[in-house]
């Protein structure tokens, strides 16, 4: 009896040792390294920056679109925009071409836009990429889908302005046991203060502009809600050449968003293609942002972007910027040089313009719609 009640207590220290060693490599593996059992790293890549781009321009050109200011909110007529109150569409077309690493991605910006705004919240993807990461290439493969996921998401969303993209870091955190490792990743401000622009600090700031912007658009829409969408193209062409200055000196704050073109006045050539898309997405007319490399009248070659837009099934070319030339004295403008790039066919739209899918190093390659051969018959 002895004996047996000896192996019995033997069983249960055996046991109670057991379970007190598995206790300290679940607690050594969560919580601790103590004894330098487990392995971990952390990694970081921050997001390149999308690619600026310029070409000159100015001048004037007929439009019926009047009185939007940038200065303060628009008081819409109510009697006036009876039955021709704007609905908005968010494009997809970038977000399309991603692949599933991409589109997750992608879905942590769309889905924590408004948390984005605090310039330190946390997109926290866990252990999402854990297979990718444990995968040969997996990192490589994931820093692709990164920025190709930011630039997708710049390129469908327009009032994307307040973001620093160089602030913006994917960090990895690597805990290894033996040959298995757990990967969590996650986007925030790294090292930074905030992601935030200078001029945009906290959300107070960019909801206030987000509504002066939001105004703007309500109004062009219901100004023009009576015409049909060739003209409203046209009229918002128009509107954009009588009302932007180009920035040849970079005297805007934001010479690359739709702030610098419809609330400070002034932009360059991204400036200008950002603000027709914003404004078309809200009247529901479907336009993309493009950009590559344009041939200037003295042969010079710049980055350039540009938009095209669909009517029916067809796709064709706008380029506000070029058709806002700088006019020189008193010269004349013709309106054959107020419409020289405008609902443009590919037979005369790449003489000058050329596609780069590239947005910026380290993404993939996007397609761009096929345009029309011919130009619209407008």
């Amino acid at each position: 009896m002895k004996e047996k009640g000896r192996v019995s207590i033997l069983s249960i220290i055996i046991t109670l040792l057991i379970i007190a060693v598995l206790g300290f490599l679940i607690y050594e593996m969560v919580f601790s390294d103590f004894f330098g059992l487990v392995t971990k790293r952390e990694d970081s890549i921050t997001i390149g920056g999308l690619i600026n781009s310029f070409i000159p321009a100015s001048t004037e050109a007929d439009t019926k679109i009047e009185n939007v200011s940038a200065h303060e909110p628009i008081i819409v007529d109510d009697n006036k925009a009876a039955n021709n109150t704007p609905y908005t569409t968010q494009s997809s077309y970038y977000y399309n071409q991603l692949d599933s690493y991409g589109k997750t991605i992608y879905k942590g910006f769309e889905d924590n836009k408004e948390n984005m705004k605090s310039g330190t919240y946390k997109i926290d993807f866990g252990t999402e990429f854990n297979d990718l990461l444990n995968s040969e290439g997996g990192e490589n493969t994931l820093n692709l889908a990164f920025q190709s996921a930011w630039n997708a998401y710049t390129y469908d969303h327009m009032d994307l302005f307040y973001i620093d993209v160089e602030k913006l870091t994917l960090i990895t955190r690597t805990k290894t046991i033996g040959n298995r490792s757990t990967h969590t990743v996650e986007l925030s401000n790294g090292d930074n203060i905030s992601y935030l622009k200078p001029n945009f600090s906290n959300k107070e700031d960019i909801d206030k502009t987000l509504s002066l912007l939001e105004s703007m658009r309500n109004e062009i829409a219901n100004q023009i809600a009576q015409y049909d969408n060739v003209e409203k193209m046209r009229q918002v062409h128009n509107w954009l050449i009588n009302t932007v200055e180009y920035d040849i000196n970079f005297e805007s704050e934001e010479p690359y968003s739709i702030v610098g073109a419809l609330v400070e006045g002034k932009a360059v050539c991204e400036g200008y293609a950002r603000a027709y898309k914003y404004i078309m997405d809200g009247i529901g007319i479907p336009c993309i942002l493009v950009s590559g490399i344009g041939t200037n009248s003295n042969g010079e070659t710049e980055s350039h972007a540009w938009n095209y837009v669909q009517i029916d099934s067809n796709w064709y070319a706008i380029d506000t910027t070029w058709d806002d030339p700088v006019a020189v004295g008193n010269a004349y403008i013709s309106t054959e040089d107020r419409y020289e790039n405008f609902l443009r066919g590919s037979d005369k739209f790449f003489i000058n313009h050329k596609e780069d899918g590239y947005l910026s190093p380290g993404s993939i390659e996007f397609d761009f719609p096929t345009l029309s051969k011919e130009d619209y018959p407008y």
